[in-house]
Order: C-alpha cells, then sequence, then structure tokens
C-alpha cells in the first residue's frame, strides 16, 4: 500500500485535469526524445501542442516502427527513445504476426502508474485482502528465451512488470511461488501451481489475464484430483496433509459448485477479464465461485496500459497518467482526445509511449460507458483486424458475437464454450460452423436458422451466400468430456507460442480445421 499511494495520489489529482495532464506528458516525452532519430525526422523540438504534434507525426502502424527496432537490435542507441532499450517484449495474438516492442525505464515507470491505483484502490475498498496472501497469474514459458540481435525478447518473469520493489515484495505474499513459471512443462506447471494454491487457506485474492486460465486450471483438478492431493500431502508444507484431507472431505461430500469457495474460504476478489469475447468464460468461472467478487481487468496491452479499474460503480478509467492517448471513430475515422469523447461512443485507441511508440493504433476497440470526474470509463469490445474474410464477407468479432448472444438469448441456451470457425469439405463446400459445448441444444434446426439470418445482416456475408461462395451455417455440437473445449482451445493457442495466462478467447476464428480438433458430431 505504501509503495502504490504515491501514484494513486497523483491519478486521483489527474482525473480533475485529464487535458492538462494529457498535454503535459506528451511535450515532456516530446522533449525528452528530441534528439532521437526518430524525434530529428518530426522536428520534435519545435513541437509546442498536441495540435502541432498531430500535423507532423502520422498515424504509425508497427510496420513503419520496424526499421528502428532492427537498428535498435543492432545496437544503435537513440533510435526511438533517448532511454537505453533494456529488452524487446513480444506481442501475443497480433493481426501481422510476432512484434517486438522496446522495453525502456520509462515503459516500466508508466505500467506502474496504471498497476498502482488500481492496486490502492482495491485494497482500501476490500481491506480484508490485507489479511491474506494472492495468486497473480504467471505463464509457464512456451520457448527457451531467445534474443534479437544483441538484446533478450521477454522478461524472465511476469512479475518483471512491477520492477524492483515489487519483485522483493512479492514472495512475501504470493500464493504460488514465482520460479514455478520457469516449468518448460504445461503439466509440470498446472501441477505445482495447483497443490501451491490448494496448500493455501489463507488466499484472499485471484489476479488473472484470461478468465479460462483459471477454470482449465479447476478443471485439470477436478480430472486429476486424487494424483493431486496425493502431491500436496507430500510435500512437506506444514500443513499439506491436513489441508489435503479437507480438501478430498469437501469433494466428497458434493457441495456443488461452492466446493471451491470452501477450499478457500477466504476468497474475496478474483481480477480478470469480463469484457468482449471474455464475458461467457466470465460467467462460466462464476459458476466455481458464485459469492466472489469478480472485478472486470482494465484493457492492458503488451505496447500499453489503457484503463484500469478504480470505482465500484464505472467500468475501468483511462489511465491518464501512463501515456498520451488519442481515439478514432472507425466510421467517419475523426480523432479525439480524451476529455472530448462522448458516451456511448465506440472508439479505435492509439498511444504515444516512453517505449519509443508514436500515434501507434493499438488495434483495441472500446466503447465509453461514463467519465470519473474528466477522464472517460470504457469497455473493451473486441481486437479489430482479428475478423475472417475468406471470401469477402467481411465478418468482425463484435459483430458475431452479438449475433451470436442474441439467438442464444432468444433458445435460451447456456453454453461453456463457442466458436464460429470456417469449415470446407467436399460435400458441403466452405462455409462457418458455430462449435458449441452445452449439455443440451434443444433445436438444432432452429439455430442453425437464427445464426445464419443474423450473419446474414451483415451486407458482405449475405451477397457471398448469394453467389454460393459460402454454403449455410452449420453447427457442430461437442461432445464434454474431461478434456474440455476450452483446454482444446487453449493447447491450439499455445501451439502458435502465446503464453496460456495471455491467450484472449475469441468466438469468431478464422482457422479451418476445429472440426478435427474437438470431439463431437455436426448435427444435420
Amino acid at each position: 500500500m505504501a509503495a502504490c499511494s504515491r501514484e494513486q495520489s497523483r491519478f486521483r489529482d489527474a482525473l480533475t485535469r485529464v487535458e492538462e495532464t494529457q498535454r503535459h506528458y506528451l511535450l515532456n516525452l516530446l522533449h525528452r526524445n528530441a534528439r532521437t532519430q526518430f524525434g530529428a525526422k518530426h522536428d520534435f523540438s519545435r513541437i509546442t501542442s498536441i495540435a502541432e504534434y498531430q500535423r507532423q507525426v502520422p498515424v504509425n502502424p508497427y510496420a513503419a516502427f520496424a526499421p528502428y527496432i532492427e537498428a535498435i537490435s543492432r545496437g544503435e542507441t537513440g533510435v526511438l527513445t533517448a532511454d537505453p532499450v533494456r529488452l524487446f517484449q513480444p506481442t501475443s495474438g497480433s493481426t501481422s504476426g510476432s512484434k517486438l516492442i522496446p522495453w525502456t525505464r520509462a515503459a516500466a515507470s508508466e505500467f506502474r502508474r496504471g498497476i498502482d491505483p488500481w492496486l490502492a484502490s482495491l485494497y482500501q475498498r476490500q481491506p480484508a485482502l490485507l489479511d491474506g496472501t494472492a495468486y497473480w497469474s504467471i505463464s509457464p514459458p512456451l520457448a527457451p528465451l531467445r534474443t534479437h540481435g544483441r538484446l533478450r525478447v521477454g522478461f524472465d518473469q511476469d512479475i518483471d512488470y512491477v520492477g524492483f520493489l515489487g519483485k522483493t515484495l512479492f514472495p512475501l505474499v504470493s500464493s504460488v511461488p514465482s520460479n514455478v513459471a520457469q516449468c518448460g512443462d504445461v503439466t509440470e506447471f498446472r501441477t505445482r501451481t495447483l497443490w501451491s494454491l490448494l496448500a493455501d487457506e489463507d488466499l484472499c485474492l485471484i489476479s488473472v489475464w484470461s478468465p479460462t486460465f483459471l477454470t482449465t486450471l479447476l478443471g485439470d483438478f477436478v480430472a486429476r484430483q486424487d494424483e493431486i492431493l496425493k502431491l500436496l500431502a507430500q510435500s512437506g508444507r506444514g500443513n499439506a496433509a491436513r489441508r489435503s484431507e479437507l480438501i478430498r472431505r469437501v469433494l466428497r461430500d458434493g457441495r456443488g459448485p461452492l466446493a471451491f469457495e470452501q477450499v478457500w474460504p477466504n476468497l474475496k476478489v478474483i481480477s480478470c477479464w469480463t469484457h468482449g469475447s471474455s464475458a461467457i468464460y466470465a460467467e462460466n468461472l462464476r459458476r466455481f465461485f458464485p459469492r466472489v467478487e469478480i472485478q472486470g481487468k482494465g484493457l492492458v496491452a503488451t505496447e500499453a496500459f489503457v484503463s484500469l479499474p478504480f470505482q465500484e460503480d464505472h467500468d475501468p478509467v483511462l489511465a491518464v497518467t501512463a501515456h498520451f492517448f488519442e481515439f478514432q471513430n472507425p466510421v467517419t475515422e475523426e480523432i479525439s482526445l480524451a476529455h472530448e469523447l462522448t458516451v456511448g461512443n465506440e472508439y479505435r485507441v492509439m498511444v504515444t509511449t516512453g517505449s519509443g511508440l508514436y500515434r501507434y493504433p493499438l488495434g483495441d476497440r472500446i466503447r465509453v460507458t461514463g467519465f470519473i470526474q474528466g477522464a472517460p470509463c470504457f469497455r473493451f469490445i473486441s481486437r479489430d483486424g482479428l475478423g475472417s474474410d475468406l471470401f469477402g464477407e467481411k465478418l468482425h468479432p463484435a459483430f458475431v458475437e452479438q449475433v451470436i448472444r442474441r439467438v442464444l438469448a432468444q433458445l435460451d441456451i447456456h453454453p461453456s464454450f463457442l466458436l464460429l470457425a470456417p469449415v470446407a469439405d467436399e460435400h458441403h463446400g466452405t462455409g462457418y460452423a458455430l462449435f458449441v459445448e452445452s449439455d443440451l441444444i434443444p433445436n438444432p434446426a432452429n439455430l442453425r436458422e437464427l445464426l445464419e439470418n443474423g450473419l446474414a445482416e451483415n451486407f458482405h456475408y449475405a451477397h457471398c451466400r448469394k453467389l454460393g461462395q459460402l454454403s449455410q451455417t452449420r453447427l457442430f455440437h461437442i461432445r464434454k468430456n474431461p478434456v474440455s473445449a476450452e483446454s482444446v482451445y487453449l493447447a491450439a493457442m499455445g501451439d502458435s507460442k502465446v503464453k496460456l495466462g495471455d491467450v484472449k478467447m475469441s468466438q469468431l476464428d478464422a482457422q479451418l480445421g476445429w472440426e478435427r480438433r474437438f470431439e463431437g458430431r455436426f448435427c444435420e
């Protein structure tokens, strides 16, 4: 709390002075980096206002920074930032493949300006959290650490985000030792994580990114509980044998969804993604913990810390002290500043940061839902550009999720997993299939018809259907078994080198072949 209080106070003050705070951040950043290669090219030294910055510096996608990144990798200094680049942070889930983001001292400071106010406000609102331990998601490395040119790619562990003080304090409050993240094998990682968590009766807070990370972990325990509890009893921790027997008794007595709340009776808060395509998976998590607060995380990307949960009755608020933000209307392409946003409108997010990204589009779309004093609050809607477009149908995740949500509500179907993806075979041709894991689908034909009609509201999809480029939508009922559909999905994402804890579940995927990954059948 002491470590976070300074940034929390600064952030509270900035909420009343958003325009001034953003302008001061930008001009100070440009002054520090005026003699860099990028700064000299764009005449940073002559910029005295936000309007001048916008005129002199174009919007820059990652491709515009790629030559500068290569120069940094060769050991050149003063390229994008006056600060030395310590390492590269790889992005995940990008539409353009793997991207490398410079990590500097300024970038680390900016992330802490988002993390600290969130933590301080959370612990002030829930003081009981001070009495126990916490689990902060740490993901196993999917490949050995590598280098790009002269610089390392990626942190040794996720807690490097919180700096020296945070890493020093981490072992004192962490339920799971940080060295668990060094497990090269996913099964070993899950096993050690599980028995560490199960041994901890003082667990008060769980912080993960995707809710599926936790539900999959708990599902793995349910499938291997005898093995895990035996390892827990043999772990040598002081209360391990007693905890193992207690948990075995709770599960044996069959207390349903409340079982895990009895395993961790002091658990108060679970922090995870709850918006966009993660909404359904957050509800799945709520079934495990019906009486625990599930707090939605703000929007945080590898490149920038965008928003944080700060006030209980509001969506996450813009991290106004972290970076300089611009927002583009996806229809008119008009660009607005933070204090100029309109409630109800959707925007694309652009950032300027201490890592050397200038007017960089994150690829995230948000909807403004209100303000805390002068700062906008918003919900994450979807990633831009992560659609499916085999024949010009231009399906977008936000649209697909809206259609699916409406259809399922009409039919009162409550699935545990959903995915719309293309399928192709000689008999049916190429079209889309909805992959559903659910106990019951009462009327598959009706579901297919409603889904088809909903997708046809998209002009380009309807046009492709009329031209015969796409066949009619199909339905694939995933068979429930010990290996959940979530686990299959996460394994597939793991094949693409995305950290398990960072996987963003989407209800639309452009890849073919999901019918060969899931066990089940098409409902013809």
